[in-house]
């Protein structure tokens, strides 16, 4: 069995050092060797570096769903209507979706500390903004600024630790991004009724400072004799707005789907819409001359079009699944949101359990046979518990037992907190050095959509399947904000049926998701990729697999 070792002998290693750039210092680094980088920052600053990207990235990822337990507070202090209130949370989703491809080119040209370092300032303001608001609009558009910083802290976090630390340690130090992506699904609806936005600010505070100490002096990423004019030339506006402009027609298609119904004209118009406008951006970014958005290989590489694919379908089934959990349990138990939150531990300890060994697991393979194999099993055995988990909460209703909740949530988030950072380790290795931060921008894209997608799609089935099933003078459009009411109608074991009929309908459509994300894995999803293997090889070999496709065009 190979072994490789971390030292300069490896045979697989063959280092190509960046030039420094002409305005940087000379103890100015530049990441795209990682291993370079990762020799001159000691294990402290590591260490620090991680818990700053960790700070940041649980209070933008736990801001997407923070305000659905303060949703019925907003609506009477504003005095807002269903559709104002959903925008709130829709805003920042969308804002934080549309925005992606635009940090990955972006960092490349003005460095990856930079546009992270810019994100926080206009998340904060974002937050201060929410905190000032006197009117359900001034709210809304605070919560769509918050949302374009909260995006680029995502992609940009990402994008930096990995460039940070030397490609066989990447699984180790990722854990704690995984750990924080895993948690704060669940964290926002628990910290929804104790927590203030103003407390985002203090927060921000110390993970800049975190993060400029642990950072300082390492140049992450950018490009030598960059301007803004050279940039006006090359960067790629048409494929910009034709992603932002898909990705913003689907999000508020599906939003429209939760509101009016799937047979609305605005809601299917909207969806057929994005999709046409995201395959012909897809088709204008293979063929454009300017710096395309996205690394031509996304569109052509199977690994990594296989890998989207499943990173949008598990998004899409944890979302859904954990926001309509934590509703299972206050409706049917009769519990506040915190203690939901607290009922739901097995679930969300689960998944963030769960990714801590898969991460000491991809290490240990990782230094052993150098390549992704293990990713690929791991990515597997994740979408098949994740399944069967998803399947068994389907047995689930109002008389199921302490047990049943407890055993089968359990299993459907181990197999959920699987799936964290697997794909986005296969992912990286199948890109080239310099195309990994436009990738992680792609890799983003693709996850925020299938979080929001799959919020939305939730949504409409819940509300479709309530209305259809509730007694004929409950209107199930409010029955959310009336539960305490209605638990003193004779008929409230009618309306408690029907609400739990509604949330299993949305597990009955998670499942089949991951199922068919598991069979498309282990039917196509055959590629290995050598972690240690020559960089300066594995870059000319994608390039000229990339080129003939990328003449066609011409």
């Amino acid at each position: 069995m190979a072994t490789c070792s971390l030292d300069s002998s490896c045979p697989h290693e063959n280092p190509t050092i960046a030039p420094t750039p002409k305005s940087a210092s000379s103890s100015t680094l530049v990441a795209y060797d990682t291993r370079k980088v990762a020799a001159q920052l000691s294990t402290t600053r590591l260490v620090f570096a991680h818990a700053g990207a960790a700070l940041t990235l649980f209070l933008a990822t736990t801001d997407a769903t923070i305000v659905s337990t303060t949703l019925p507070t907003i609506t009477s202090e504003f005095h807002a209507n269903q559709a104002e209130y959903t925008w709130v949370s829709v805003t920042y989703m969308l804002t934080q979706t549309a925005f992606q491809p635009l940090y990955g080119k972006l960092s490349d040209l003005i460095g990856r500390t930079l546009v992270l370092y810019g994100s926080i300032f206009i998340f904060a303001a974002g937050s201060v903004l929410c905190g000032c608001a006197q009117t359900i609009e001034w709210l809304i558009i605070a919560r769509a600024i918050a949302g374009v910083g909260g995006g680029g802290i995502v992609s940009l976090v990402w994008t930096i630790t990995s460039e940070i630390v030397d490609a066989r340690n990447q699984a180790k130090w990722s854990q704690a991004l995984s750990l924080t992506w895993a948690c704060s699904a669940v964290a926002g609806p628990l910290l929804g009724g104790v927590f203030s936005v103003y407390m985002n600010l203090p927060i921000c505070a110390v993970a800049f400072v975190t993060l400029w100490l642990s950072l300082n002096h390492v140049f992450v990423g950018g490009s030598s004799g960059v301007s803004w004019r050279s940039f006006g030339r090359t960067f790629d506006f048409v494929g910009l707005l034709l992603f932002m402009g898909g990705s913003s027609c689907i999000v508020i298609g599906f939003n429209f789907a939760t509101q009016l119904g799937w047979t609305c004209a605005s809601t299917l118009t909207l969806i057929v819409v994005g999709i046409l406008v995201l395959v012909a951006g897809a088709f204008y970014e293979v063929r454009t001359k300017r710096d395309a958005l996205f690394p031509p290989i996304a569109f052509r590489d199977r690994t990594i079009v296989i890998t989207l694919a499943t990173t949008f379908l598990h998004n899409f089934a944890f979302n859904a699944g954990t926001f309509y959990l934590a509703l299972y349990f206050q409706a049917v138990n009769g519990l506040s949101p915190i203690q939901a939150g607290i009922t739901m531990l097995p679930y969300s300890l689960g998944s963030s359990l769960a990714s801590m060994p898969t991460a000491w697991l991809i290490g240990y393979w990782a230094k052993r046979r150098c390549d992704t194999a293990c990713q690929k099993w791991l990515i597997c055995i994740g979408l098949a518990l994740s399944s069967i988990g998803f399947g068994l909460m389907m047995l689930m209703s109002e008389h199921s037992s302490r047990a049943e909740q407890t055993l089968f949530p359990l299993i459907a988030g181990a197999g959920l907190g699987m799936l964290f950072h697997a794909p986005y380790q296969v992912f990286t290795r199948a890109l080239r050095r310099q195309e990994v931060a436009s990738g992680t921008s792609a890799f983003f894209l693709v996850r925020f959509t299938g979080a929001t997608v799959g919020l939305a799609v939730a949504g409409a089935v819940f509300l479709g399947r309530l209305s259809n099933s509730l007694p004929p003078d409950v209107n199930g459009s409010v029955v959310l904000e009336s539960v305490v009411a209605l638990r003193a109608r004779s008929d409230w074991p009618d309306i408690l049926h029907a609400m739990a009929s509604a949330i299993k309908a949305i597990w009955t459509v998670c499942c089949p998701c991951l199922g068919v994300a598991l069979l498309v894995g282990i039917s196509l999803f055959t590629r290995k990729i050598a972690i240690d293997e020559d960089d300066a090889a594995r870059d000319e070999e994608k390039a000229a697999a990339v080129a003939p496709a990328a003449l066609e065009g011409v």
